[in-house]
């Protein structure tokens, strides 16, 4: 099976970028092959997995983006609402020039993004199968800024999955997005082991999300014999 994995940020920031290098491991350990498309403030040698990166630097003139990578929280350098609309438009181009660029290339069975967000309405404008993964920074800005409304709405409601860590997220998420609730899932220990990462733990998350993903295709695509 092969799975594109999305994130909006270096893989060393937030919650999500360290469980999502795991995930893509684990997943290889298992014997899948995964692809990284993700924001990040610079190209950068990784040795252990396939990552294309859309850079956000305003101080290099060879970024994709010449302003900073924008952020949830509004105490950082460039929050997410603090985008202008040329901005907005300028990442979502970026982001959807290299997504089309790994549809053609890795032809994923599955995408998987982080947060009901911006990657996840361009996964679904690709056609390809996608889960996502909810982690609660995004509903705020969900809240206080209408641009990004339509476009987790619709991220959500055609969403195959949507996991989350916790759950008062759960319950959030399915108050929010309603058309979702039936497909938002909360994330087992195989996903997020507190032990931390550990060979078996690899074997049981990538086991974990490739029945996921599979389940999800025999949705779609009707059980193969």
């Amino acid at each position: 099976m092969r799975i594109l994995l999305m994130h909006h940020f270096p893989l060393g920031q937030s919650q999500a970028g360290p469980l999502v290098r795991n995930w893509s491991l684990s997943l290889e350990s298992a014997g899948h092959e995964t692809r990284l498309l993700i924001v990040d403030s610079q190209n950068r040698d990784d040795q252990t997995l396939a990552i294309e990166r859309v850079v956000c630097n305003a101080g290099d003139a060879t970024a994709d983006l010449a302003f900073e990578v924008p952020q949830f929280s509004p105490s950082q350098d460039l929050a997410f609402h603090a985008l202008s609309d040329s901005q907005l438009a300028a990442y979502r181009d970026q982001l959807r020039c290299h997504l089309d660029a790994q549809i053609d290339r890795f032809d994923p069975h599955v995408i998987h993004a982080q947060h009901i967000w911006v990657q996840g309405q361009l996964a679904l404008e690709t056609g390809v199968p996608y889960v996502l993964n909810a982690w609660g920074p995004e509903l705020i800005e969900y809240e206080t800024d209408a641009r990004y409304r339509t476009l987790a709405d619709q991220a959500a409601e055609n969403a195959s999955r949507i996991l989350v860590p916790d759950e008062r997220l759960l319950r959030r998420v399915r108050e929010m997005f309603a058309a979702a609730a039936d497909c938002t899932l909360l994330m087992p220990p195989e996903l997020n082991p507190p032990g931390g990462v550990s060979p078996p733990a690899q074997v049981a998350a990538g086991n974990w999300l490739a029945a996921l993903y599979q389940g999800v295709l025999d949705e779609r695509f009707g059980q193969c014999p």
